[in-house]
């Protein structure tokens, strides 16, 4: 069964965030988050797209790492740019990475989950009460 939160980002949803701000936005293949953190980087986004002197900078790439761990490559300065970055990371420290609810749990993902769930990606999730509980029958496959 295929990992049903992959990382990686909508591409209609990128596509608007591009014709809103241009390359503000990094390519696609450059925002690896899961669905629960795609309203976090569309907020981002409209903050920093509403800055006056925004046309420097750039965000290069965003990425999921570890359990609420939010990576952001900026280059350029804007003013309160990196407030909004820093508020945004601060965001997903308490946000579901599948739901976008507010997160309760660090949920571990590692080698044994393979035996079950093949095709799921390794690595620690912060996620709801709600969703760590579904996320846990898939990858033990336990129906409880």
């Amino acid at each position: 069964m295929p990992d049903r939160f992959p990382k990686g980002f909508d591409a209609h949803q990128h596509g608007l965030l591009r014709a809103l701000y241009g390359d503000l936005v990094p390519p696609l293949d450059r925002i690896r988050v899961r669905a629960g953190w795609y309203r976090i980087v569309d907020q981002m986004f409209a903050q920093l797209g509403r800055l006056p002197d925004r046309r420097g900078f750039r965000v290069g790439r965003i990425e999921a790492r570890n359990a609420g761990f939010l990576v952001i490559e900026t280059s350029g300065l804007a003013a309160v740019a990196e407030e909004i970055v820093a508020q945004t990371k601060e965001a997903a420290r308490h946000t579901c990475e599948h739901c976008g609810m507010p997160a309760r749990l660090v949920i571990k993902v590692g080698l044994e989950s393979l035996l079950t769930a093949p095709d799921v990606e390794l690595g620690d999730r912060l996620l709801c009460v709600d969703c760590s509980h579904e996320f846990m029958k898939e990858i033990v496959h336990d129906d409880r």
